[in-house]
């Protein structure tokens, strides 16, 4: 089967000389479609800026990328843009929420911003507010949510264009334990789909929504457990700098 996403030696540094920060070290990875994918591992690791390579918010120094069969490193920011609000959802610690818009205003955006119709979005972001279990929450603004229901808005948010793929940086990161069990509950229902997640974060209770686990240190990874259904997490490509 062929990858959805896949990296080839990808690296990002930082600095030089005795300064040099290894962020990513010529990792290779495959994910397959349908596998949710967590990725853990202390902060500092170089979690987060793979995720941000890897969803086009960042460029690497080198290596390659390739979403969907389609090499995506040398786009220009307008085409990764567009290729991105297509493609690719993404979830945040810090959720990104626009202050001033309602949840189902937040929701609706990035469909709008994707050329759907007012009334297209708006139904759209209806159902994904029902399907998170906000649909009451609908006309409040972010500070009128606690966190976890702004975690879930923030999910809605990344699936309302139907994107490919998933990418989630450290979304449990800002919330308590109740919170994060709703969240991790929600990812579970969307591997139980059959989406496809990428999901990075030092909690290790994250491999509740995952089939496969890689650990992360120093910009390389150095192990994987293979935890989720039959026919994801094995054969799935090179993982370099494994020990």
């Amino acid at each position: 089967m062929e990858p959805i996403l896949r990296a080839h030696r990808l690296r990002k540094h930082y600095g030089t000389g005795t300064g040099l920060v290894r962020a990513v070290d010529d990792v290779d990875l495959d994910v397959a479609p349908g596998e949710a994918l967590g990725v853990v591992g202390p902060s500092g690791c170089g979690k987060s800026t793979l995720l941000h390579l890897l969803g086009m918010l960042d460029r690497p120094d080198g290596g390659q990328i390739w979403l969907g069969g389609e090499r995506v490193d040398r786009l220009s920011e307008t085409a990764a843009a567009r290729l991105r609000r297509r493609a690719v959802g993404f979830v945040f610690q810090a959720f990104h929420l626009v202050d001033e818009l309602t949840a189902r205003e937040n929701v609706e955006l990035p469909a709008l911003l994707a050329g759907a119709s007012p009334r297209a979005a708006r139904r759209r972001a209806a159902a994904l507010l029902d399907r998170v279990g906000l649909a009451d929450r609908a006309a409040h603004l972010p500070a009128q949510l606690s966190g976890g229901q702004r975690q879930r808005v923030a999910v809605a948010r990344a699936l309302v264009n139907d994107p490919g793929l998933l990418l989630a940086d450290e979304p449990t990161g800002n919330l308590d334990t109740a919170a994060t069990g709703e969240v991790l509950r929600l990812f579970d229902e969307l591997r139980a789909e059959g989406r496809t997640l990428v999901i990075v974060t030092h909690d290790s209770r994250i491999a509740a929504a995952a089939d496969r686990l890689i650990t992360m240190r120093d910009g390389v990874f150095v192990d994987q457990t293979v935890l989720g259904r039959t026919g994801h997490g094995t054969g799935l490509g090179a993982i370099s700098g494994l020990v």
